[in-house]
């Protein structure tokens, strides 16, 4: 991402044309052109929405997630495909915000945008609840951008109901302390309640660093309770060897997912799903994190997986609760709606896979992954397609492999994938003969990936 240097965002002055005789002055809109910034900051401002210095940060941050770049796969030296997912799963926070301030910015406003940009939102549409209206839009300018006004952005009602309270649990953590200090919370419903203020909590830009947070301020809770316990040496030794996978699982049996966390969570669904294996999503969430600078991942694999898995059984376990609502009010006419009550028990039964995936992933594609690859009518044929181009694109992105070297390079990718489902299985099922250890290494060589790739490097 570009550096800002410090300079103050850009905010142009609204153009106001003079009205015709007998018409009233026409509300204000504020144009706001997308500045240099490169990161978020979601402040909420009491009954009129982000103040324009942080209008700015968001429709920002659109421009840096929706890429407008048509040669990105070729400047970065990865696939198409792995852009366009990539900046799916980043630009769900900056939708989330350009809802909030839809939602709760009381003067009009208008923001400048690329088309590209406009369709990625779309797409997102069924994920966010969150669209633009192409058809009320004027012709792009001829720099080839596009006004957006606020009243041609649509927001779902269920879309509204959520951002709305998460907007309200941040106004509240002004009057009640225990959302925010754990020592504070003397029952079960404030420590949902806090729960599910961290998960939302605006200081936080990050989604991903709010889950971890949220995670901290649960282990401090639960510390806290324990030090008053009879046997508190025990139980606080007990507590400090919680995972954050364990962490978190306890916490989304207690509290729902925030706006970003389920569209997370569905994007990743869809990405199992499709693949029939967590390995690529998992290798697709892993490279969000990546500092392009300096080659690190901002969270270990193990943390990384545990929001995968979490993200992924809060969405599934969500659709399984709905869809059990559904079959007891169809079972009211059972005869006449079979077929209905059929297809929700066989939907059921997915989402229960996409879980079982995720928390007890089966090894077959790893065993046979070399076999699957090489035969087109292998049945895990296509999941060992996709868990080589995920694992190739986070580890060898930009080598070129030898023909002689790449039965070594399948050897290592099924080593990867291997070592991928040991993060989700417990322990004791976890398979020692997948390890870093056995990576061996290969000659290679140097893949120019582009003239941009070397200006991010």
């Amino acid at each position: 991402m570009a550096k800002n240097n410090n300079k103050p965002p850009r905010v142009e002055a609204p153009v106001v044309e003079k009205p015709a005789k007998g018409e009233k002055n026409p509300a204000r809109v504020d144009v706001v052109q997308v500045g240099d910034l490169d990161k978020l900051k979601q402040s909420y401002v009491k009954n009129g929405g982000l103040d324009p210095n942080h209008r700015v940060d968001v429709l920002n941050g659109l421009k840096t997630y929706f890429k407008d770049d048509p040669n990105a796969a070729a400047n970065t030296g990865i696939s198409q495909e792995t852009v366009d997912l990539i900046n799916s799963i980043t630009a769900v926070g900056y939708v989330a915000a350009l809802g909030d301030e839809v939602m709760m910015g009381s003067s009009s406003w208008a923001a400048k945008m690329r088309m590209t940009q406009i369709e990625s939102i779309n797409k997102l549409e069924d994920i966010t609840g969150i669209s633009i209206n192409i058809k009320a839009l004027p012709a792009p300018a001829a720099d080839g951008t596009v006004q957006v006004e606020k009243k041609d952005i649509k927001i779902s009602a269920e879309a509204k109901k959520k951002l709305e309270q998460e907007r309200k649990l941040n106004e509240e953590a002004e009057k009640k302390d225990y959302l925010a200090d754990h020592t504070k919370i003397v029952n079960d419903e404030q420590l949902k309640e806090a729960l599910g203020f961290q998960l939302v909590n605006s200081k936080i830009s990050s989604p991903a660093d709010r889950l971890v947070t949220t995670a901290q301020f649960y282990r401090a809770y639960l510390e806290a309770r324990a030090e008053k316990s009879d046997n508190a040496e025990a139980e606080l030794a007990k507590i400090h060897e919680y995972s954050l996978a364990e962490l978190l699982q306890d916490i989304s049996t207690m509290v729902p997912p925030s706006f970003t966390a389920e569209g997370f969570g569905k994007l990743l669904c869809n990405r199992v799903a499709t693949t029939k294996s967590v390995v690529p999503a998992f290798e697709l969430f892993k490279r969000c994190f990546k500092n392009r600078k300096t080659g690190k991942y901002s969270f270990s694999d193990e943390d990384i997986a545990a929001m995968v898995r979490v993200l992924v059984v809060w969405k599934a376990s969500a659709k399984i609760a709905s869809l059990g609502k559904d079959i007891k009010a169809l079972s009211k006419d059972a005869k006449a709606n079979a077929k209905a009550i059929e297809k929700a028990n066989a939907d059921i039964a997915e989402e229960q896979s996409l879980i079982s995936m995720v928390t007890n992933p089966p090894y077959d594609v790893a065993d046979q992954f070399i076999a699957a690859y090489n035969n087109d009518d292998h049945e895990l044929h296509k999941t060992a397609i996709e868990i080589y181009k995920s694992i190739v694109e986070t580890y060898y992105k930009g080598i070129e492999v030898p023909e002689l070297e790449f039965e070594t390079m399948l050897l290592n990718v099924q080593q990867r994938a291997g070592i991928d489902l040991n993060l989700f299985n417990e322990d004791v099922l976890k398979r020692d003969e997948f390890s870093e250890k056995n990576l061996v290494e290969f000659k290679t060589e140097e893949k120019p990936v582009g003239e941009e790739e070397s200006k991010n490097a």
